[in-house]
């Protein structure tokens, strides 16, 4: 059974960091990395089109450079993460420092449900930050450039989606707005794929297919059908593993023939229900198991997860 880890962007912020992360990951076995590099419009790489992230020094480090050879250097293939939609959140409610970020440059593209400020938290309790509005075309453009620039430049296995829906279905005019989503994947794919044969596009999803196209408008079961995406991870954190097994089991029936990693939380100190739960990813029929996330501070989770 495959073995993967989610990697968030404050994870790769030093090469000492990014070292440490190749050796935990080759020392058990694992050897898929996904790795957030676009989190909030921002880049952890060298990028033209979209300004450095503010959580890293100005010494002109790339840390998706160094997560590839890296990864070369070790038989980790690295998978690029980047958030689609959500483009920033800050717990302060600022907006970004440089000019240059698009929440600042281009405010018209922005998701604003009922003309309310776009940084109110006015969604409720799954209010999460700010989103474009996945209807406008340019946003969708500008997104995609971006993605392709990535897997055109760095020698990556694969692209990673996250946030690749609305926010909440309150946000949307109508539930037919779900088309745009699929617009982005269905256009991204051949992006992708142009830019670099045999790149493995995955995404990270809603795992109950009702939920994810009912309230945040993702229809992933169509972009399995239609050979949009090559892997998908449903998001089963759930500290209840039947009901892990129930919504990875839901899952693998919504896209039988599309490879599917079973996304598991890593809860501090839950090694027995990490056992649990990637048993109950493999009697659901998943291919492989990711954990949600790495951390150097719970490596005992990592053995545990590797191992089981």
């Amino acid at each position: 059974m495959d073995k993967a880890l989610w990697v968030v962007r404050d994870k790769i912020t030093t090469k000492r960091a990014i070292d440490d992360l190749m050796a935990d990951a080759t020392t058990r076995g694992i050897h898929d990395v996904v790795v957030q590099v676009r989190g909030r419009g921002d880049a952890y790489y060298a990028s033209k089109l979209e300004p450095r992230s503010e959580t890293l020094a100005d010494d002109g480090f790339d840390p998706l450079a160094h997560l590839v050879r890296a990864g070369a250097a070790v038989g980790v293939r690295v998978h690029a993460w980047g958030n689609v939609f959500f483009v920033w959140s800050s717990p302060e409610g600022a907006l970004p420092k440089s000019a240059e970020h698009l929440v600042r440059r281009h405010p018209e593209w922005l998701l604003r449900p009922g003309g309310v400020k776009y940084l109110d938290p006015v969604g409720g309790s799954d209010w999460e930050g700010i989103y474009i509005d996945p209807k406008n075309g340019e946003a969708r453009e500008h997104t995609l450039t971006v993605f392709t620039d990535i897997v055109s430049r760095y020698r990556v296995e694969g692209f990673h989606y996250d946030y690749v829906r609305y926010p909440q279905v309150t946000y949307a005019d109508s539930s037919e707005d779900g088309a745009a989503v699929t617009a982005l994947v269905s256009e991204g794919a051949k992006r992708l794929r142009k830019a670099r044969p045999g790149i493995v596009i995955s995404a990270a999803v809603f795992p109950d297919p009702d939920i994810a196209r009912e309230r945040v408008l993702q229809r992933w079961p169509e972009w399995a059908r239609a050979g949009l995406v090559d892997l998908l991870c449903p998001m089963a954190y759930r500290r209840d593993t039947a009901e892990v097994a129930r919504l990875l089991t839901k899952a693998r029936a919504a896209a039988p023939k599309t490879r599917m990693w079973g996304g598991l939380m890593a809860y501090a100190g839950e090694r027995a229900l990490i056992r649990e739960q990637v048993r109950a990813a493999e009697h659901a029929g998943c291919e492989g198991a990711i954990l949600f996330a790495y951390d150097p501070m719970q490596r005992d989770l990592l053995d545990v997860f590797a191992a089981a």
